[in-house]
């Protein structure tokens, strides 16, 4: 049986913004990474554009460490999300 669940999520503006407020922070992707309590890996996908969105708590976090508004750097989004569960 399928299951549909929403899920919350935030995407990012764009990796330019992320890139710019990382340098005028003067941080490097370890660093944001350390601050924020996640794995430098996931800094480096949103910075490449590789991922685009996350999770609002990871967003705060990412928001905060870099002193900036968390609207600067991203934007609310919702998506639909199907599961496959036990009857």
């Amino acid at each position: 049986m399928r299951q549909l669940e929403r899920r919350f999520e935030v995407r990012l503006i764009s990796a330019e913004q992320l890139k710019f407020w990382m340098a005028y922070r003067e941080l490097s992707v370890r660093e944001l990474a350390f601050k924020v309590g996640c794995s430098h890996s996931t800094i480096g996908h949103l910075r490449s554009g590789a991922r685009k969105t996350c999770r609002p708590e990871l967003a705060n976090k990412i928001a905060k460490a870099l002193e900036c508004p968390k609207e600067a750097l991203f934007v609310p989004t919702s998506s639909i999300v199907s599961r496959d569960v036990a009857a």
